[in-house]
């Protein structure tokens, strides 16, 4: 049973409108995933900041008092660098979802792709038989 061309470029079209969709959404996975990379490289850099400080502090403490302040200023750079490096965790794995289902729907185009091709390659067939035999045709007339 043959396929009509129609319905296969149909489907390709199809195809090619879902693999756009699935760029579309791998190119905003991938911007927010650059994103969530600065902004834990810019937690790292004020967590060393604040421990260059906090040595500093450190040095100048004259009370436990001070010494928690210390503390409590460490840590929360530490609880923001662990916030950003989850934050960052969760958009590299959407981001290689998303990479994953262009892929798969690149994959789906190529095949559309190959449907296409051989449904013209087969018209083509006909038609050149077609044609072969009025020209056979033809010939057998003019004798």
């Amino acid at each position: 049973m043959t396929i009509k061309i129609r319905v296969v470029r149909t489907l390709k079209e199809v195809r090619t409108r879902l693999r756009d969709v699935a760029a579309a959404a791998h190119s905003n996975a991938a911007v927010v995933r650059d994103r969530s990379a600065q902004e834990l490289q810019a937690e790292h850099d004020q967590l060393e900041t604040a421990l260059d400080q906090a040595a500093d502090s450190l040095a100048a403490a004259s009370s436990v008092h001070e010494l928690d302040r210390v503390a409590e200023m460490t840590d929360v750079h530490r609880m923001s660098v662990a916030d950003a490096a989850k934050r960052h965790e969760v958009a590299l794995a959407e981001s290689e979802t998303t990479a994953g289902q262009l892929r798969e729907r690149t994959r789906q185009l190529r095949s559309a792709e190959r449907l296409v091709e051989r449904a013209d390659h087969r018209r083509a067939r006909r038609e050149s038989r077609a044609e072969q035999r009025r020209n056979d045709d033809m010939s057998v007339r003019r004798r």
